[in-house]
């Protein structure tokens, strides 16, 4: 940008993203700040932002071909699924695991 002339217009943007501000605006509102930033995120990368327990992930990654990018840089590093008698429980019941008891 800095070779081009002074007069040169700027590209148009495919989205905006318009948001009110003063110096009274708290921008840790969820339905206010965060909730139309992340949604037009979203719309713009075209992925799912949101944050997931482990176990969703985990249904995510049995059931869709791409996950959303919380699941991808924690629960596939290593980083889910704590082991508990009802995991396991829902698992043999989904036919996963047999039950050995």
């Amino acid at each position: 940008m800095k070779l081009r002339p002074p007069d040169w217009p700027l590209p148009r943007p495919d989205a905006i993203h318009h948001i009110v501000e003063d110096f009274l605006t708290d921008w840790t509102a969820p339905n206010a700040h965060i909730l139309p930033l992340r949604r037009f995120l979203e719309n713009c990368l075209s992925t799912d932002l949101r944050n997931f327990f482990a176990e969703s992930c985990f249904l995510f990654a049995f059931t869709h071909q791409k996950l959303p990018p919380f699941c991808q840089q924690g629960y596939l590093r290593m980083q889910g699924l704590v082991g508990s008698q009802e995991l396991w429980h829902h698992a043999v019941q989904a036919g996963l695991l047999q039950d050995y008891t």
